[in-house]
């Protein structure tokens, strides 16, 4: 049994999500957090714990996509799984990764896609 065309579909998306979410982490990385340098007491404070907890979730968001794209393309279950989360954030992501997280949501929840992973 070949690899369901949905699942072509979500990896694309999975890898696609990858590189912009490396692209931000390397611009606060490089741009914003040596802003932060220039800042004065209570602003510095609270500038850093903000960065800190968005690049937090930006690089779970990194290694669900990583992970869901290269399980996806195995067929292991981490892949569904991976790729739920990473559908389920995707969700906030508006307009592009809203319509690719209901997508990703409804077509890895059908019968015919957890029988394509059950069978790894």
């Amino acid at each position: 049994m070949g690899k369901p065309d949905g699942i072509i579909i979500l990896v694309i998306w999975q890898f696609f999500a990858a590189l912009f979410s490396l692209a931000g982490i390397l611009i606060m990385l490089l741009f914003f957090l040596p802003a932060v340098a220039w800042l004065y007491d209570y602003a510095r404070t609270g500038a850093i714990w903000g960065l800190s907890i968005f690049l937090f979730f930006i690089c779970t968001y990194f290694a669900a996509s990583i992970a869901g794209g290269i399980g996806l393309l195995s067929g292991r279950k981490y892949g569904r799984l991976a790729s739920l989360y990473q559908a389920a954030v995707s969700l906030i992501l508006f307009p592009l990764g809203t319509a690719a997280g209901i997508f990703g949501l409804i077509y890895l929840n059908r019968p015919d896609a957890k029988q394509y992973f059950r069978k790894t």
